[in-house]
């Protein structure tokens, strides 16, 4: 019963990421590292939407039957030479490691033109309290490690400086469920920005 909830509203959240990242990424054909990829049903989407671009997964923990081409890594070094990929993806996957600024700068290094993040804002111990709450039910029990690292706004944008990223693009309006709920669990809690790297 948990499960299928889980799996329902996982579909809503990636309806959300898919307009979102659709958006701010026009590019007609792509090559795209997806880190943290998880199930791979996002990047399969997209690619069904937009034939011409091309996914690459790197995760630390292997989904049976993902739904895209995928690699273990050690969640430190991505395995790839530098300018691999026309964009890396980080969707909902930075607040699931210790160390964020070494992750961001690998993303930074294999991507030629964008880095793309989706992940969540708190700004308040109410936001991360919440936020931790959701990350629980949406991940307990898959083996993906669960610090609980959301950041504040402030600490993003510091830490998009501290790596050479700069954000040319963000939205931070994205909302998963309708109505009520939407306004009770989505306010301001997800965001979308298009990152560019320094070359």
């Amino acid at each position: 019963m948990l499960r299928s909830l889980i799996h329902k509203t996982d579909l809503l959240r990636q309806n959300g990421i898919m307009n979102a990242v659709q958006e701010i990424l026009s590019d007609p054909s792509l090559s795209i590292l997806d880190i943290g990829c998880g199930h791979g049903q996002l990047a399969a989407r997209l690619k069904q939407d937009n034939p011409q671009w091309q996914f690459q997964g790197v995760d630390v923990v292997v989904q049976p039957e993902c739904s895209i081409s995928v690699s273990r890594y050690d969640g430190v070094t991505i395995p790839y030479p530098d300018d691999s990929f026309d964009a890396v993806f980080c969707i909902d996957m930075l607040h699931h490691t210790t160390e964020p600024e070494i992750l961001l700068k690998e993303a930074g290094r294999v991507a030629r033109k964008w880095v793309i993040i989706k992940d969540h804002i708190a700004d308040s111990k109410w936001d991360h309290y919440v936020l931790t709450l959701l990350d629980w039910l949406g991940n307990a029990g898959t083996g993906v490690p669960l610090p609980y690292n959301f950041l504040s706004s402030l600490e993003w944008q510091a830490l998009f400086d501290k790596v050479g990223l700069k954000e040319v693009q963000k939205l931070d309006a994205i909302r998963y469920w309708p109505g009520i709920m939407g306004q009770a669990v989505d306010r301001h809690y997800h965001f979308v920005s298009k990152l560019k790297t320094g070359r």
